[in-house]
């Protein structure tokens, strides 16, 4: 995936990673090493959303069949550490939705040009002061996002790569710098930042509550999964009254 920074285009380039059956155990989710299946992670904007609005051990679980731990991949399969703290899955869960929250809401202060739904979230800011200036309020909280997510996508460096890396039949002699987020967690701001850079809109499921980016602006559902449940729901409600 390609991301332009200042003019220049920057490669980033996903890790290998490891998905599978998992179990949870005094507090640990544990990836059954044994039956775990590398695979190269894509686009991970979705894997994050479903990580922001995971509850408890189903949702875990599930979340590491599709997309593997979030901070142990491929380089501890043997090892017997393919395992992670629940209760750090819970602060990851509720910073990813935090921050797609603030997102949101970011969005839809921008449209109506009052800062009443961000203010409504009762958030303490770090240097902050009270105002009631909006267009200062707003830019106080775009500032705050953005250091909540860089301090994911800060921690790693740019580098030159040879291009092939990228693209199979790119020219020998061709070379773009490149980024290579160490984890699946920080892949998953890694692709946040570029969805946010590219204004990227985001709302919030009918059917389930979860947010999400539509591929369309008349998309109600976050997918058609979760459209197909909810029309059943009606239809059984219907069925019963």
């Amino acid at each position: 995936m390609s991301q332009e920074q200042g003019g220049i285009v920057v490669w980033v380039g996903f890790p290998e990673w490891v998905r599978g059956p998992s179990r949870v155990v005094d507090g640990e989710i544990i990836l059954d090493e044994n039956r775990a299946e590398r695979y190269v992670p894509g686009f991970t904007d979705r894997a994050l959303f479903e990580l922001a609005t995971a509850k408890d051990y189903q949702d875990y679980r599930a979340f590491v069949r599709r997309y593997g731990l979030l901070w142990h991949g491929p380089n501890y399969l043997g090892t017997g550490e393919c395992r992670e703290s629940v209760l750090e899955w819970q602060e990851a869960a509720y910073e990813a939705n935090l921050i797609l929250l603030l997102y949101m809401k970011l969005g839809e202060a921008e449209r109506t040009g009052s800062g009443d739904s961000l203010r409504s979230l009762n958030m303490a800011w770090q240097g902050m002061p009270e105002t009631s200036n909006d267009e200062n309020y707003l830019k106080l909280v775009s500032m705050g996002l953005a250091g909540l997510i860089n301090k994911h996508v800060a921690q790693y460096p740019m580098v030159l790569v040879p291009a092939f890396r990228f693209e199979e039949k790119a020219p020998l002699g061709e070379f773009v710098f490149g980024r290579q987020p160490p984890n699946l967690h920080e892949a998953l701001y890694t692709d946040l930042a570029t969805m946010i850079a590219q204004r990227a809109e985001l709302k919030e499921c009918v059917g389930c509550g979860r947010l999400f980016h539509p591929e369309s602006g008349k998309q109600k559902y976050c997918t058609k999964s979760c459209a197909s449940t909810s029309r059943w729901r009606r239809w059984k409600e219907q069925q019963s009254s």
